[in-house]
């Protein structure tokens, strides 16, 4: 007995609906840019552009489809100035804040920490350059720090911040 139309729609159905939650785990790695870092690289969400790696810094800056513009740095501890064999993960991360933060204070741009999280090892902190904030989140990673930053007017700070910890997450 051949089976009917409506049969073979429903077994069509059926598979597609099997199929779908392979197909969209199977597409995890298009969904990602990767940048090779001084030491690991750094996956982010999304597509990016390279714009530019600084030398002195390692941070890589990226840009969008929309114009968001963010940068990503991955380097040990022990290659700042700052660091101290001593410390504790997060007591590492605090000492490369209060050197960055300091060098923009310096420079008369506002700055300011906007939240801390010991647990999970990161400060986030923004400074303005009279044009717009440019928001970092600061984080440890083993050995290393974890850079990241975020440069947009089409964002929300809400949003910046959450992107910052997602994008922190995936790469610890």
């Amino acid at each position: 007995m051949k089976p009917s139309k409506n049969s073979q729609f429903l077994q069509l159905i059926i598979l597609l609906l099997m199929a779908l939650p392979y197909k969209a785990l199977c597409q995890e790695s298009n969904d990602f840019t990767t940048v090779k870092t001084a030491t690991e690289a750094v996956k982010i969400p999304g597509k990016w552009q390279i714009l530019n790696t600084t030398a002195d810094s390692g941070q890589t800056y990226l840009k969008n489809n929309d114009g968001v513009v963010i940068a990503v740095a991955r380097n040990l501890m022990k290659a700042y100035p700052f660091y101290k064999n001593t410390a504790t993960a997060f007591e590492q991360v605090s000492l490369f804040y209060q050197w960055d933060s300091d060098y923009y204070k310096e420079q008369k741009f506002n700055v300011s920490k906007i939240k801390e999280n010991a647990t999970l090892g990161y400060i986030i902190w923004k400074y303005n350059d009279k044009k717009l904030d440019t928001i970092f989140l600061f984080g440890a990673s083993k050995t290393e720090f974890l850079n990241l930053l975020i440069y947009t007017k089409l964002w929300e700070e809400k949003e910046k911040i959450a992107f910052l910890e997602n994008l922190f997450e995936l790469n610890q």
